[in-house]
């Protein structure tokens, strides 16, 4: 009698997705800390010796926004879809996210800066000192990438289509979950009303004008 066959066992892991709407965490994020963090970049370099020391910090920051804010906040949505599928790779984990977006966020920055300080002017000619500007950027973008990999990073459970699923599998549980029967009858009536005095007050004709009684003794 031959033996049986005994099925085997996979351990293998399904593959976990990457969190959901990554580039747009990563670019409401950098929307919030991008170009604050290019206007302390170029406010230390004036203390360097690099650009104008005596503007303000607001000068700073508009400047900052106007000529390198959307480059900054579309990079930080880019970095927040690297950091997301960072996290689910072979190493994975949110340490291993802000790492990966911390070094691609170091070396962007270090444009960015470049495209932030031209303005202000007082830039040198030539010589190592240029070097600082890069160096400066390199450090914002860490601090930058380890924020957006903060946010961005961590595998997810489910997949999109999972959530979808749910919310279209019992529409009226749904519906029901956030309104009562009555409160739609009190909306429903709300609308009802409010529409019509708009359409009346559209169609209804003018009321006349009053006849003057000047010009009434004058046709006389």
């Amino acid at each position: 009698m031959p033996d049986p066959i005994v099925p085997s066992v996979s351990t293998r892991v399904p593959a976990a997705f990457p969190p959901r709407w990554a580039f747009f965490k990563g670019l409401l994020t950098g929307a919030v800390i991008e170009v604050p963090a290019l206007a302390v970049g170029v406010w230390l370099l004036g203390r360097l010796g690099i650009g104008n020391r005596n503007v303000p910090f607001m000068h700073l920051l508009r400047l900052s926004a106007v000529f390198a804010g959307v480059a900054a906040v579309l990079t930080a949505g880019g970095i927040g879809r690297l950091a997301a599928h960072a996290s689910i790779d072979k190493i994975g984990g949110r340490r291993h996210a802000m790492f990966v977006a911390a070094r691609a966020h170091a070396a962007a920055s270090a444009g960015l800066l470049i495209i932030a300080i031209i303005p202000h002017g007082h830039l040198p000619h030539r010589g190592p000192v240029w070097l600082l500007i890069p160096m400066v950027g390199v450090a914002v973008g860490i601090v930058c990438g380890a924020a957006i990999g903060v946010v961005c990073g961590g595998a997810a459970p489910v997949g999109i289509t999972d959530v979808m699923a749910i919310a279209i599998k019992r529409p009226t549980d749904a519906l029901r979950s956030l309104l009562d029967p009555e409160d739609l009858l009190k909306l429903g009536a709300a609308v009802r009303q409010r529409t019509t005095q708009v359409l009346g007050g559209m169609f209804e004709p003018a009321e006349r004008r009053p006849a003057d009684p000047d010009k009434a003794d004058k046709r006389e």
